[in-house]
């Protein structure tokens, strides 16, 4: 069982922070950035899921937003990164088609394309009363030595604890059913996005090649399994190093507390949007 590794948090741009030890430094986010980027590219690439061609010459794999976006950073003992999440936090007032979403295949879809933006704004009118943010969650991408391990069920499971200091937050996925990865991510509480009853239907994906599924988060719906880590990983990532690359700060709200938890490991492979 692998257990020398650390977490580390980049934060975009333009937000304040009110929880973690923050470093701001160009330096240093720079060279996590290209670190996940390089981690991202392998691991897409080797799956099938981009072309050579994608690839920058350096063996990074950037992806439109990154730089607006929350990234979550598995760390090895060798300060190597290993696994990578990210998010893309959007107010409640954003509009559908500023979406990654509302660019996937089936929101263009004759058929389905009115049913994935009815379920989308449905949970915009939620996040707008409640005062949620929005979240489009990604990117995913784990070493293959580390799958398998308590730290590749972390870094999934870490998405609910963030939310949670994000102050609650709904969300949606682009995941593959390659690797069994959107089946792992609804054993957390991901579930079928849909509307009136009627859930949206997983859809090949030319542009990785595979397999797709649209899925919803709800912040306060994990798994009851899972509740006590996220909970654990909360009071973890509340002290958490959080480089941020300039501070141009703005108001966001955060909370957190701590709990004990033991859990059965599960493999994980990429998933992407």
């Amino acid at each position: 069982m692998r257990q020398n590794y650390r977490f580390q948090l980049l934060a975009p741009p333009r937000t304040r922070l009110v929880f973690g030890r923050t470093k701001i430094s160009q330096q240093l986010y720079d060279q996590h950035l290209a670190s996940m980027q390089s981690l991202r590219g392998r691991i897409y690439l080797k799956d099938g899921a981009i072309q050579p061609w994608e690839v920058e010459e350096n063996g990074r794999f950037p992806m439109r937003g990154d730089e607006q976006s929350w990234h979550f950073l598995l760390i090895d003992g060798e300060e190597n990164t290993v696994g990578c999440a990210r998010y893309l936090v959007h107010p409640n007032t954003v509009p559908f088609e500023m979406l990654r979403i509302a660019k996937c295949p089936l929101a263009r879809h004759s058929r389905w394309g009115s049913k994935v933006r009815a379920a989308v704004e449905a949970d915009l009118q939620r996040a707008r009363r409640e005062d949620l943010s929005y979240v489009e969650i990604g990117g995913w991408a784990l070493s293959e030595e580390w799958r398998g391990t308590r730290a590749a069920l972390e870094i999934l499971v870490a998405s609910y604890a963030l939310a949670h200091l994000w102050g609650g937050c709904l969300g949606s996925c682009m995941a593959t059913v390659r690797h069994h990865s959107s089946s792992i991510l609804r054993r957390i509480g991901g579930v079928s996005l849909g509307v009136n009853g009627e859930a949206i239907p997983p859809y090949e994906d030319p542009r990785y090649g595979c397999t797709m599924e649209l899925l919803r988060f709800d912040s306060d719906s994990p798994t009851q399994r899972f509740v006590a880590l996220i909970n654990q990983l909360k009071a973890k990532l509340s002290s958490t190093s959080v480089i941020q690359r300039a501070k141009a700060p703005v108001w966001t709200k955060f909370t957190g507390e701590a709990a004990e938890h033991q859990l059965r490991l599960v493999p994980v492979g990429p998933v992407y949007y």
